[in-house]
């Protein structure tokens, strides 16, 4: 048997939009998400090849 709360609005047109709300939300975060790892990782590269550059004229030795 489950609980109920009995002051929860009964499932309607505004529950239906609030959940498309929260869907377009976590769409939204999760593209906001991708570009930051895309941009991450472009700058990971980017540091990558600046290091390579460097160690190959010598900037590396000790």
């Amino acid at each position: 048997m489950t609980q109920q709360n009995p002051s929860a609005p009964a499932c309607g047109d505004g529950q239906a939009a609030r959940l498309a709300e929260l869907h377009a939300q976590c769409r939204a975060d999760y593209q906001q998400a991708a570009a930051n790892r895309a941009t991450a990782a472009g700058a990971a590269r980017d540091q990558l090849a600046l290091g390579r550059a460097h160690a190959a004229e010598g900037g590396g030795r000790r």
